[in-house]
């Protein structure tokens, strides 16, 4: 497996009613700071995304936020322009991320977010990369979803070795751990 350097997070424009939220976003964008990890974000300003993207340019972080052109002018983020990619529309968002990244990590978040796993996940599933995918499971946010996933293998709607191609973790430090020993194996999307 190729070594982690540069990680893409995945979280709300909202911050969530949850404090905890907010906390855990900043002790990830500290991790990632401290650790030389390059961020690459979807160049928010808001919610999570904005926490993430400033706590990480507060720590002196290398920082990349790709953005559609749809969302510049309300959404965009406090980042440099050489630090700034600008992207067509959603589709292409996805696949600039996919291409500057080494990992996937997905905090709470909403529709975007959940979206945006499930498209790296799915990706993975039929060898588009090979990346480490994770879920950070703060306060057991992303405890139905697993449950979904879980039930869509046992019912035969993917194959249960699948699951084995995303990681979670509820603490960061174990994610990090979990994310450094994953090893992608060649997937099956059928089960029969």
């Amino acid at each position: 497996m190729k070594s982690i350097r540069s990680i893409c997070v995945f979280c709300g424009s909202n911050t969530g009613y949850d404090d905890n939220f907010k906390k855990i976003t900043i002790e990830l964008a500290d991790y990632l700071a401290v650790h030389h990890y390059r961020l690459v974000y979807g160049g928010g300003r808001l919610g999570l995304m904005g926490v993430l993207g400033n706590e990480m340019l507060d720590k002196g972080g290398d920082v990349l936020g790709v953005i559609p052109k749809v969302l510049v002018n309300e959404k965009l983020a406090r980042i440099p322009n050489d630090k700034i990619i600008t992207t067509a529309d959603i589709s292409e968002r996805k696949q600039y991320m996919l291409d500057a990244s080494d990992a996937f990590i997905a905090l709470p978040g909403g529709f975007g977010t959940f979206e945006e796993f499930f498209t790296m996940l799915s990706w993975s599933q039929i060898n588009l990369h090979q990346n480490p995918l994770a879920l950070l499971n703060v306060d057991g946010f992303y405890a139905p979803l697993i449950q979904l996933l879980n039930q869509a293998a046992e019912a035969g709607f993917a194959p249960k070795e699948n699951l084995d191609l995303f990681v979670t973790a509820k603490h960061i430090p174990e994610l990090f751990e979990k994310m450094g020993s994953f090893r992608h194996t060649q997937p099956t999307k059928w089960t029969n």
